[in-house]
């Protein structure tokens, strides 16, 4: 029984063995295969023939191929390399030198600002003083007073008088900006600069004038902001920022400035002999065209006192307040009750938008403290500056604040406290402005703030007479685009009428100041 089990697996194992004989015989019958040498590699002893490779048909007559075992070729030698492969060209590939940073993450460190500021020395202040206001470092302001103390010499700057200056922020240290220039210049001919030179300290020199005045206008109609209006019409840059501060007190620029109207500045230019313009222009006065009124300015020095800009009246444009923080185009959203904009209920507007674009200085309306100066939730970046004990300004949604200005800090009018972003609950740049009084906010727009001084006593005359003249010359002097124009070639005359040349008409020149 036991046997009968086992059967079939016998049965198995004697076919298996009868096919492995009948495979062996096959392999030493054929002569091609039994002539091929023993492989060098081949192990020592019995072989085990592979399975068999299956070979095509043979042809009728001609004794069957069988392939033999495939073997791996040889590795390649350095002799095979030398004498068949070419050598491999790798010009056009160059290696990154080590310790070599990535393109993408070198990112080049921030430009510096650079920016002019303007400010007026008030009474009690030295330029030691005016510069530790605007956060100046210690070193700095004390040897840039210094230097111009030694061209002053016993001389003192009047109360009020104008202080150029060009300020360049730092990325390192954005709090301490640092003085690249200083001018002041308290007589026409004579104008007194310190600047920075390029081993950090500070040098003086004396500019003198000893060139010729020539009064020119220029004729403009605002297309833009008034300032560019005025700089694409001819006027030098700094004459129309003087205009446009001069203005800023008593104009309101979003209701009352619109496209197309006219203004005409008067300017001092100096020139040498032969009519090289040395200076652009002084500004000697201005007025612009609103649809209901005109404006004018007219710069005065009453005697022993700063250079000023005033009315016609003889009353100082200088109030307590700026009117308008900035050069702002136009109001986007006024003070009172409305609709929330991205709330979606309506809610007291506690202050006054100005849409302006991103990057747009702010200016200080008025002298005063910081009390606030930063982050302040739906307000983004916001500055807060105390005037009086009643009176307040705030400003908000700035893109930064400006160098310095952190709380206890004070700060003068006009001077640059941060600029025109859009952070917080905002939908675009703008600036949001407040006003406050006693603690309440009021709409700034309707406040009225008293001038500053009248021109009187003996100076009252003396400014009649000076303002009379540049009233005239703001119709009937030339125009600075046309003297500057080159002569055209006159046509040759008729040999008949010979005429005798006319003498050049003089050039207006300011009398009296």
């Amino acid at each position: 029984m036991t046997f009968g089990l086992f059967r079939p697996v016998l049965f198995a194992i004697g076919i298996i063995g009868l096919a492995m004989a009948g495979l062996v015989l096959s392999h030493r019958s054929n002569p091609e295969i039994a002539a091929l040498p023993p492989s060098a590699n081949a192990p020592a002893g019995p072989v085990v023939p592979a399975a068999p490779v299956a070979a095509p048909p043979a042809k009728p007559g001609s004794a069957p191929v069988i392939l033999a075992d495939s073997e791996p070729p040889p590795p390649p030698s350095a002799a095979d390399f030398g004498r068949t492969t070419p050598p491999i060209d790798f010009r056009g590939f160059q290696m990154k030198p080590p310790g070599a940073p990535a393109a993408a993450a070198e990112a080049e460190p921030p430009a510096s600002d650079i920016y002019d500021l303007t400010l007026r020395l008030e009474k009690g202040d030295t330029i030691e003083k005016l510069l530790a206001d605007i956060d100046v470092a210690p070193a700095d302001r004390k040897q840039i007073a210094e230097k111009l103390q030694s061209l002053l010499k016993k001389r003192r700057l009047a109360v009020g008088e104008t202080i150029e200056l060009t300020m360049q922020t730092i990325p390192e240290q954005p709090d301490a900006p640092r003085v690249l220039a200083l001018s002041v210049r308290p007589q026409p001919e004579r104008e007194y600069i310190v600047s920075r030179t390029d081993d950090g300290n500070y040098e003086a020199d004396e500019k003198v004038y000893k060139v010729s005045p020539r009064i020119v206008r220029v004729e403009g109609e605002r297309d833009g902001s008034l300032q560019q209006s005025g700089i694409k019409a001819g006027a030098p840059s700094a004459a129309m920022i003087e205009f446009v501060r001069a203005l800023s007190y008593d104009v309101d620029f979003q209701r009352e400035l619109k496209q197309g109207q006219k203004f005409t500045v008067l300017l001092e230019q100096l020139v040498t002999s032969d009519g090289k313009v040395t200076h652009p222009g002084r500004l000697l006065a201005g007025e612009l065209r609103l649809f209901k009124r005109t404006v004018t300015v007219i710069r005065y020095r009453p005697q022993g006192g700063a250079e000023g800009f005033y009315n016609p009246q003889g009353e100082s444009v200088v109030r307590s307040f700026l009117r308008t923080p900035m050069d702002a185009s136009r109001i986007t959203s006024r003070f009172g009750m409305r609709e929330h904009p991205i709330l979606g209920f309506s809610a007291l507007h506690a202050g006054v938008d100005f849409a302006a674009p991103s990057g747009t200085p702010i200016l200080a309306a008025g002298t005063g403290k910081v009390v606030s100066a930063g982050p302040n939730g739906g307000y983004g970046l916001y500055v807060k500056l105390q005037h009086t004990q009643d009176v307040a300004t705030a400003y908000a949604h700035m893109s930064r604040i400006g160098p310095g200005i952190k709380p206890g800090v004070s700060v003068r009018q006009g001077q640059v406290i941060g600029f025109v972003g859009s952070t917080g609950m905002s939908t675009g740049p703008h600036l949001h402005y407040e006003f406050l009084k006693g603690g309440k906010h009021v709409n700034p727009l309707t406040q009225k703030f008293a001038m500053r001084g009248t021109v009187g006593g003996k100076d009252a005359a003396r400014f009649q007479a000076l303002a009379k003249q540049y009233l005239a010359q703001l119709k009937s002097a030339p125009v600075a685009g046309d003297i500057d124009k080159p002569a055209e070639q006159p046509k040759p005359a008729p040999k008949k009428t010979a005429q005798a040349p006319k003498e050049p008409a003089p050039s207006q020149v300011a009398k009296g100041d």
